[in-house]
């Protein structure tokens, strides 16, 4: 996932600089997913760690 995130800004700073702010849209969505999906996935993990650290 990381590798993607990092896949993705590089394109959305070659969109930025290329004045392609269209596709710099594109890619800035897919960054915010990714960025939101990442929150979801810790915020679970620290569930978790929560219940087994209470057995």
């Amino acid at each position: 996932m990381a590798a993607f995130t990092a896949l993705e800004t590089y394109f959305f700073n070659e969109a930025i600089m290329s004045e392609h702010y269209l596709m710099a849209i594109f890619w800035a969505f897919l960054i915010g997913r990714n960025l939101q999906i990442s929150y979801v996935m810790g915020r679970i993990v620290d569930e978790i760690d929560k219940h087994l650290k209470n057995k």
